[in-house]
């Protein structure tokens, strides 16, 4: 292997007519003159259709039930990784709030499985544990016999994720993605309804934008069990946003209320 004294022209860029610094030169391999970042991209490329043509061929053999059940781990939108080893069964009981808390919820999982359409708001202190709750019993319906999809959506990174897709045109993360995607998914999570707004005590209204996305995802699930998970009072998700879209959040409504339960996020700090 020995360098050749030519350079790659798709490697090779210019700038105010001129070469860039250490552009690509070519290389004899086996006697052939070769470019070792075309190489590299096509051995890249022809691995990729083949992992491509694997997924391909398993999809083809799942039934419509296995491919709704891949949703959940595949699609959902998760910020804090910690989360997808949530399960009801280690979810910290601090107190009697906390225990009847963890029973509503296992109560929720139980009546959505048994087909019960209802909305389940989950709302309190900051680190109460109502994001573990909320997939916890997502968990429990992807693994039941039911054939059917579960989505966990952090709304404040879905909100970054579409914003992102505004100047990047390689994304598929736009809006139209998500609203076909959470209108579509049997069962859905909110999570951290207001967040998005950047604060917790605030009058800011949320933009025109999230309130259109918003709206037309829950507008999309009025036949849908949805659980949402929020730290605001009611008050401030009804000066936040528009009334409509409230409305369609509290349809049929089951609330699950943390006002005691401490912060566990907290609970450990050595100051």
């Amino acid at each position: 292997m020995a360098f050749h004294s030519s350079y790659c022209e798709k490697h090779t860029y210019r700038k105010n007519g001129k070469d860039v610094v250490k552009p690509i030169q070519r290389m004899i391999v086996d006697g052939e003159v070769v470019c070792p970042n075309c190489e590299l991209e096509a051995v890249t490329a022809k691995t990729e259709e083949v992992e491509r043509e694997k997924y391909l061929q398993t999809e083809y053999k799942m039934s419509e039930g296995q491919k709704k059940k891949r949703v959940f781990k595949r699609d959902s939108v998760v910020t804090d990784e910690t989360i997808l080893n949530a399960r009801f069964s280690n979810y910290r009981e601090d107190g009697t709030e906390e225990a009847e808390n963890k029973r509503s919820m296992i109560e929720v999982a139980e009546r959505l499985k048994a087909g019960q359409v209802f909305n389940t708001i989950l709302q309190g202190n900051q680190g109460a544990g109502k994001s573990h709750l909320a997939y916890a019993a997502l968990e429990e319906i992807n693994q039941s016999d039911l054939e059917v999809s579960c989505l966990f959506i952090s709304i404040e990174e879905m909100m970054r994720l579409i914003r992102d897709s505004f100047g990047n045109k390689d994304s598929k993360y736009t809006e139209n993605y998500f609203v076909e995607l959470l209108s579509s998914a049997d069962y859905l999570v909110l999570d951290d309804l207001g967040a998005e707004t950047g604060a917790i005590d605030t009058d800011k209204q949320a933009t025109n934008f999230v309130q259109r996305v918003l709206y037309a995802i829950t507008n999309a699930r009025q036949n849908k069990a949805t659980i949402i998970t929020t730290n605001l009072s009611s008050q401030s998700l009804f000066s936040i946003y528009d009334k409509k879209l409230v409305s369609r959040l509290f349809k049929k409504p089951n609330f699950i209320l943390f006002k005691e339960t401490k912060d566990k996020r907290m609970l450990n700090l050595p100051f």
